[in-house]
């Protein structure tokens, strides 16, 4: 090959070279200036409040800084099956339903976030209406027992503890968030066990009565980790690293933001919900503990596990960190 030849092929493979590695260092530029679609489970709970207030109009636009488009999807059934089905990419889910499960769940969802219920605070009550008969659990026998349907397994876990106090024949009715406003003055239950919001808001705008509170705490465990924002393993490590990425940041800047400000995550749970603001509600109802990720007490985590291993439920195969995420996980 002469000299003209070698130069023009050497001009060749430079101008390749150029290409390649404008491809190599632009190409994850251009892809980290893209946004993320990100599908997120919501419902009208405190488990979403950090999905929506991330999008509300603060002091910050957390998914807007994170280039995160989200799509909330109304969670329909159980929001831990939704994960592993792809139907969501985040969603909350009850921590109860990831310890029953262990070996499967752990492996296949991990937590990034977590809400815990503690004991200082009493999130939970049995309410009656005024004038009601029911003036002691043992009225409840052969009386129905109104209650969420999403909370069944606390319901299931309360009464089992009950029963031993001869609390037996209690019939069980979920019901749907729309039922409960009026499912004692329509008769559809003689009485309600919820937790907050919908615990303060049935009191204070209704006017009914607490016939006992603090059940979690008293036949479950002190401080209960109530929910945990998850994402399929695969999602974070395969599918879509960066979207993985933005949401955590997003989401863990919105738990800091609901931490110093309480009363916008009660303000939004009363919009949310449409209910109206009577006297007395915003003191009323209690705000959960928000976790990030090297928030989340695991030593609770583990007594809820063990609670529910002495019951015959789940086991202690997994240990709980084995349920969370690591920060490496979310290193760029």
């Amino acid at each position: 090959m002469n000299t003209r030849g070698t130069e023009r092929l050497l001009n060749i493979l430079i101008f390749v070279g150029a290409l390649v590695l404008i491809f190599v260092v632009g190409f994850p530029m251009y892809k980290a200036s893209l946004s993320s679609k990100i599908t997120i489970g919501i419902d009208k709970s405190y488990s979403s409040l950090p999905f929506l207030v991330a999008k509300m109009d603060t002091t910050r636009d957390y998914f807007g800084i994170e280039k995160i488009e989200p799509e909330f999807i109304e969670i329909e059934g159980d929001p831990l099956q939704g994960i592993k089905d792809g139907t969501y990419d985040v969603a909350a889910v009850p921590w109860y339903w990831l310890i029953i499960s262990p070996a499967i769940n752990g492996d296949t969802v991990k937590a990034f976030s977590s809400l815990e219920l503690k004991a200082l605070k009493t999130f939970d009550a049995i309410i009656v209406p005024p004038k009601s008969r029911i003036k002691s659990l043992r009225n409840l026998k052969g009386k129905r027992l109104g209650y969420l349907a999403s909370d069944e397994y606390l319901v299931n876990l309360i009464l089992e503890k009950m029963a031993e106090d001869k609390v037996t024949e209690v019939e069980k009715v979920p019901l749907q968030p729309e039922e409960i406003l009026t499912a004692l003055t329509d008769k559809k239950a003689d009485a309600l066990y919820l937790l907050d919001p919908y615990r303060g808001y049935i009191v204070v705008s209704q006017g009914n009565e607490i016939l006992l509170e603090g059940l979690i705490a008293n036949y479950i465990i002190s401080s209960m980790p109530y929910a945990a924002i998850v994402m399929r393993k695969d999602f974070v490590e395969k599918e879509n690293r960066l979207a993985a990425i933005r949401i955590k940041n997003a989401v863990e800047a919105t738990i800091s933001y609901l931490s110093r400000n309480p009363e916008v995550g009660k303000r939004l749970i009363i919009k949310i919900n449409d209910w109206v603001t009577p006297e007395g509600l915003m003191l009323s109802i209690k705000m959960p503990d928000y976790q990030r990720l090297t928030e989340i007490n695991l030593r609770n985590v583990e007594n809820l596990q063990t609670a529910l291993v002495q019951r015959g439920i789940g086991t202690c195969g997994i240990k709980p960190s084995e349920f969370l995420f690591e920060r490496n996980n979310f290193a760029r």
